[in-house]
């Protein structure tokens, strides 16, 4: 059976032309198939888990980093306090919510701890210095005295 509007030699049983795609019996008005549904451009956020705080998580990294290095004699608690800094992100990024949570609580404890044991340690430094100095003074004197 040949195609009534492009002449194609189709077999007899085809109901749409292979070469055109129009059909090949009843001589209608041909109507093109209706083109796919376009798809939107546009964005949706995937769902937040239940339970996500509004206000971010705070990390405390930058506060870690710098109470180690100042209060330098408490290295080791100011390390804690970076490893706990370090997993907020982490856990975040995993979806661990309440983990980094308490990521957060415990680097800010380990920050304030770190802070207080190198002020101690400083004003104990400081005090012992100052005996110190305050002690050999008074000897000098002293000395100049007899």
């Amino acid at each position: 059976m040949n195609c009534p509007n492009c002449g194609t030699s189709n077999l007899e049983n085809t109901t749409i032309c292979v070469n055109c795609g129009r059909p090949m019996a009843g001589g209608g008005s041909y109507a093109p198939p209706p083109p796919p549904p376009q798809q939107q451009a546009s964005y949706t956020p995937p769902p937040t888990p239940t339970g996500v705080a509004a206000v971010p998580i705070p990390n405390y990294l930058w506060q870690s980093i710098v109470v180690t290095i100042v209060c330098c004699t408490c290295f080791p608690l100011g390390i804690v306090a970076i490893i706990f800094a370090a997993q907020v992100n982490d856990k975040l990024r995993r979806g661990d919510i309440q983990g980094a949570m308490q990521a957060s609580k415990n680097a800010k404890l380990w920050c304030w701890i770190t802070f207080g044991v190198g002020l101690l340690i400083w004003i104990v430094w400081f005090a012992t210095s100052s005996a110190a100095i305050m002690e050999a003074i008074r000897e000098a004197q002293a000395q100049a005295n007899r």
